[in-house]
């Protein structure tokens, strides 16, 4: 029987190093700590997120990886999940590039995330991707249909700066960021060598007291990742 709640979050940014992967990470994260089950496609030509998943031999029923090296064969892929109700989320990691591909990609997608980090160049980049879907809105015979399009203030450290603040002031003058930010926390590096940060947190409960401590980062930063992650799907 189709799956007519399966929603499909592509993450996209121009620039390489703008936090994409760990955003992605997170997000699945979160939804999986809610019981969803997660397709995710890697389009990235470094597959730094399958790469990851390979590396720690990721094993839940509820996550599963596959590499996208072409973007006409996303409709199939979505469409079968679809049909067969094999995923309540699809999310899309993409490569750091421009290209027609993003208008394929945009056709397919419920929601897009531009994670942006608070520096110049990241702005710049910004401003180009939202550029693109504002042309693809005009492109578009009906606008309505294409996904949400929302800007997460990404890696932003406890204390900016007074350069950071002042970038984001632009960033929330030019583009629609959301409300939660994607802060620094070092809960996502160990990700990156332990494994999705929702099951890093479960182990700590069940370890030493020391470690049990520990889990309380992990969880506010999976109440983070659940809290962006709500606000995509209420505009969806």
């Amino acid at each position: 029987m189709p799956n007519d709640d399966l929603k499909v979050v592509s993450i996209i940014t121009r620039k390489g190093g703008a936090a994409k992967t760990t955003l992605t990470r997170a997000l699945v994260s979160a939804a999986m700590s809610q019981g969803k089950r997660c397709l995710v496609f890697d389009a990235d030509p470094q597959q730094a997120l399958a790469r990851w998943a390979n590396k720690l031999q990721i094993d839940d029923p509820l996550f599963r990886i596959e590499a996208l090296t072409m973007v006409n064969e996303l409709t199939e892929k979505v469409e079968e999940a679809y049909e067969n109700d094999t995923a309540d989320f699809i999310f899309i990691d993409t490569l750091g590039a421009a290209g027609a591909w993003a208008d394929d990609l945009a056709v397919e997608s419920d929601a897009i995330v531009v994670p942006m980090m608070l520096s110049d160049d990241d702005l710049e980049i910004t401003t180009d991707t939202f550029n693109w879907y504002v042309g693809l809105r005009d492109r578009a015979e009906d606008p309505e249909a294409l996904p949400s399009f929302h800007v997460v203030l990404a890696n932003v450290p406890a204390k900016q700066s007074k350069a950071e603040l002042a970038i984001e002031e632009k960033a929330v003058a030019q583009f629609p960021v959301m409300d939660d930010y994607f802060m620094h926390r070092k809960q996502h590096k160990d990700a990156s060598s332990e494994g999705f940060i929702h099951h890093i947190a479960e182990s700590r409960r069940s370890g030493p007291g020391h470690l049990r401590v520990q889990a309380r980062h992990f969880d506010e930063a999976i109440e983070e990742a659940s809290s962006i992650l709500a606000s995509l799907m209420e505009a969806t």
